[in-house]
């Protein structure tokens, strides 16, 4: 599934590297701000991320296309991504600006080695991840957070154990990065996430982890 761990470098938003090395400028140079309105989501430096955050419709609302979203407004949730399936161009972009959208708003981000075989068995497959995490990456092919099948998410229990890890980390929000059979089995996830809650509380497994809520997965 996930080939390489991500390469971190001694960079931070405030001194991120230039765009000709490949990495965006920071958060507070490379996206247009507006004191009282926050930062556009079509701003050049967190384009791809305020699309895919839109996606997630967190806590059950879809901000609209060239909504501004405020720096922060997400503290205190977990945003987790993973590839799945084969490789594709573009793939190691979408990564790092989900990461980097995460951290602007204020959430955690996690990255998900090894698609859904790093959801099902957790552990050290799970990884915080840091803003200068996805530094130079986008000009590297396939995916650096890696991608493979997993059967046992084609079963319930598999579903069981990755909702299980989910809730361990804290982490409310999936995105799933990915095909069609990808997004089917993201979709499956999302529609089952509340008996899937359910069960583990019923098991006990809640008595010993924090309690928490999957707002939404895709």
């Amino acid at each position: 599934m996930m080939n390489t761990v991500v390469r971190g470098m001694s960079e931070s938003p405030e001194r991120a590297e230039s765009p000709d090395r490949g990495v965006s400028e920071s958060p507070d140079r490379g996206v247009s701000e507006s004191s009282d309105k926050g930062v556009s989501a079509s701003s050049q430096g967190f384009e791809g991320g305020a699309h895919l955050i839109r996606r997630m419709s967190m806590d059950g609302q879809t901000t609209s296309e060239g909504a501004f979203i405020a720096r922060g407004t997400q503290r205190g949730k977990g945003i987790a991504v993973l590839t799945s399936g084969g490789d594709a161009q573009g793939m190691n972009a979408a990564v790092r600006a989900v990461i980097r959208m995460s951290i602007y708003l204020g959430a955690k981000a996690y990255f998900i080695k090894e698609g859904y075989q790093g959801l099902v068995d957790g552990g050290d497959h799970i990884v915080l991840a840091s803003w200068s995490s996805v530094s130079g990456i986008i000009h590297k092919g396939g995916t650096v957070i890696g991608s493979a099948r997993c059967m046992e998410f084609h079963e319930r229990d598999g579903r069981l154990r990755a909702a299980k890890n989910l809730v361990k980390k804290g982490i409310t929000n999936l995105v799933c990065i990915g095909g069609d059979g990808s997004l089917t089995g993201a979709n499956i996830f999302r529609a089952e996430w509340i008996s899937l809650l359910d069960e583990l509380l019923q098991k006990g497994i809640f008595l010993l982890i924090p309690m928490t809520s999957c707002h939404s997965c895709i």
